[in-house]
């Protein structure tokens, strides 16, 4: 095992998975360093473990060790050990298989990329480009590191953090965690809240978060549309909402054709530029002057000056 790609890193910029190896192939040896036993762990004994190949096996520690699995171990610096964290995570792991994710889950819960793609699914499911570019973009790191992002937000699908929501779509396990009401015996979540962690690094402001990532979704869009990709454009009224946020405590109140009317549920999933084609030119004047207005009358009862 090598420290090459832990040096590489530039100023501020934060550890990815290696991209070469498959997201699953690195949950294996994340599995196996967890469980062993011996006097530390190395890329030797770690491919003897998985059956996986030796020098790839040795590029994983790293990133296990910069999210609190591994520890060294002391003699050479390709050597580690688990933590009491990884240990726990090994017992559950024994216990059976959805136990073992459940508890990796959960000793990932703070970490930056975890927190990260919690609160940029806190208003529902986002296109998995969205949070590839997330992931870079918190990870302070450059384009060229795109492959390690991907890797990365395979291995959170892996361990069932974030879940395939369809169409392309991808959402937080938990659900969005902008709730309408209280589901029995759970803590109510604001939104965009976090789960507190000793170890949890400060968040960015949910406006400049929100701004951000419209920006970024928006060249999302345009570098898909530019590439040549076909957006079918329906001609519907009102385009139906991608995703239903409202909880179930609400829906069953609201049944039938009346629960996509709610308005919560239409509101809260960001509008993106792919969504925009949908509509025909004559929506999307009207949309404008909605939104003008809505912005007139919002300002006017803040008491601020109507742009």
């Amino acid at each position: 095992m090598t420290t090459r790609g832990r040096s590489q890193l530039g100023p501020g910029e934060r550890q990815l998975p290696t991209r070469k190896m498959r997201a699953d192939e690195q949950l294996r040896v994340i599995r196996a360093a967890c469980a062993s036993t011996d006097l530390f762990v190395n890329a030797v004994r770690l491919g003897a473990a998985t059956g996986l190949e030796e020098k790839k096996c040795g590029l994983v520690p790293t990133f296990m060790f910069k999210t609190g699995l591994l520890e060294p171990a002391g003699g050479h610096f390709s050597r580690f050990r688990p933590t009491n964290k990884a240990r726990s995570v090994a017992a559950a792991w024994e216990k059976g298989e959805e136990a073992g994710l459940q508890a990796l889950r959960s000793a990932w819960k703070g970490q930056w990329f975890a927190r990260a793609m919690r609160e940029r699914l806190g208003y529902g499911p986002v296109p998995r480009d969205g949070l590839v570019a997330r992931l870079l973009t918190s990870a302070h790191a450059e384009r060229h590191r795109m492959r390690q992002a991907e890797i990365l937000l395979d291995l959170m699908v892996a361990i069932g953090m974030v879940v395939p929501d369809g169409d392309g779509f991808m959402s937080w396990h938990e659900g969005p965690c902008h709730r309408g009401a209280d589901q029995p015996g759970e803590h109510r979540k604001t939104p965009l809240s976090l789960e507190a962690d000793p170890s949890s690094e400060p968040s960015e402001g949910s406006a400049a978060v929100l701004t951000e990532d419209v920006h970024r979704d928006t060249e999302a869009a345009t570098h898909t549309l530019a590439a040549g990709e076909e957006a079918d454009a329906p001609k519907a009224a009102i385009p139906r909402p991608r995703r239903r946020v409202a909880v179930e405590a609400h829906t069953e109140a609201v049944t039938g054709s009346y629960a996509d009317l709610d308005l919560l549920a239409l509101l809260c999933p960001p509008v993106l530029l792919a969504d925009l084609v949908r509509l025909s030119q004559d929506e999307l004047l009207e949309l404008h002057k909605h939104l003008r207005g809505l912005a007139a009358l919002t300002a006017k009862l803040r008491g601020r000056p109507v742009a």
